[in-house]
C-alpha cells in the first residue's frame, strides 16, 4: 500500500530534527586564520571523487551519522565509517591552533542542535611515517584537550556544545607549545548525550553518540616534548563509563559532577 502525502509529510517531520543533527567537519582552517581546507562531504562519497587538497579523512559515513557504544570496538569509532586517511597534511607551528567548523542548518538557537548536547575531546596519534599512509587500527591517541559543563545558565546546563553552537560551528584546539616536530592525526571528536540515559552498558546499542573526525598534520618547530604511550582508538572507551551512560542530563542544570570520559589529558 502506498502511503498517503500527509503520512509521509509527518514522518519526515518528526525525523527532521534527528537527521539534522548530523554532521561532518566542513571547513579547516590549519593553522588559524591563514592556512584555509575545505573538509570532505561523506553524503556523496560514492558519486564524489575525493578532492587531494583536504588534510581532512575520507569516510564513508553518508548522513554525519553517529557512533553509539556498540562502535566502540569497531573501527568505525576512531575516525567514522569507512575512513581511511587524507592525500596531503595541514602545516601547522606547535602552538598553534586549528579551528573546525561543523556542517549544520543554521537554526533559531544556532548551528549545532541544542539538544545535542555533551563534551568535545581533542587527540592526537603520531603517524610514525606519512600519515597519508596511516591505518587507524594502528594508531595510539593521546588526548590533549577536552571541555565538558560549564555552568547552570541555560536549561540542562551549558556545556561545550553550546559554546561550539554560539561560535556559528567553530571550535579550536590547540596544538602543545613544546610538541617535537613530526607527523600526527588530530581526533576531533563531539559527544552528544541526549539518549545517554538509555544506554545498558559496555556496548549497548544506544546511548551516547560519538562524532569523531580526523585531521592530517605536519607539526612544525623547535619542540622537543614527545607524546607519551596513547591509546588505541578502539580503547577509548566502553559506553559502560559514567560520563557516557550519563543518567542525569533530563534532570538537573547543574552537571558540575560529570566526568568526561577517555584518558586523562597530557600535560606537556
Amino acid at each position: 500500500m502506498i502511503a498517503s502525502t500527509s503520512t509521509i509529510l509527518a514522518t519526515l517531520l518528526s525525523i527532521a530534527p534527528q537527521v539534522l543533527a548530523h554532521s561532518h567537519v566542513d571547513e579547516i582552517w590549519a593553522p588559524d586564520p591563514n592556512g584555509y581546507y575545505v573538509g570532505w562531504n561523506p553524503n556523496y562519497y560514492d558519486t564524489t571523487p575525493y578532492p587531494d587538497n583536504t588534510p581532512g579523512w575520507y569516510t564513508q559515513n553518508r548522513g554525519g551519522n553517529p557512533m553509539y557504544p556498540s562502535d566502540a570496538n569497531q573501527n568505525q569509532i576512531i575516525c567514522s565509517r569507512g575512513a581511511s586517511s587524507a592525500n596531503i597534511s595541514a602545516t601547522v607551528p606547535s602552538g598553534a591552533s586549528i579551528r573546525v567548523k561543523w556542517w549544520q542548518v543554521p537554526g533559531p538557537d544556532g548551528y549545532w542542535p541544542p539538544s545535542h548536547t555533551g563534551p568535545i575531546i581533542d587527540y592526537l596519534a603520531e603517524c610514525n611515517g606519512p600519515c597519508e599512509d596511516a591505518d587507524p587500527t594502528t594508531l595510539k591517541f593521546v588526548k590533549i584537550a577536552q571541555s565538558g559543563w560549564y555552568d547552570t545558565s541555560k536549561h540542562e546546563g551549558y556545556w561545550a556544545s553550546d559554546k561550539l553552537r554560539n561560535e556559528e560551528s567553530q571550535w579550536r584546539i590547540q596544538i602543545p607549545a613544546q610538541l617535537k616536530p613530526g607527523n600526527y592525526i588530530l581526533r576531533h571528536e563531539l559527544i552528544a548525550l541526549h539518549l545517554a540515559h538509555l544506554g545498558y552498558g559496555a556496548y549497548s546499542a544506544i546511548g551516547a553518540e560519538f562524532y569523531p573526525q580526523c585531521i592530517n598534520l605536519v607539526v612544525t618547530g623547535s619542540g622537543t616534548k614527545t607524546l607519551p604511550a596513547g591509546t588505541f582508538g578502539k580503547e577509548l572507551y566502553t559506553g559502560a563509563e559514567p560520563g557516557l551512560q550519563y543518567a542525569s542530563l533530563h534532570l538537573t542544570d547543574d552537571h558540575s559532577a560529570y566526568v568526561i570520559p577517555g584518558p586523562p589529558v597530557w600535560v606537556p
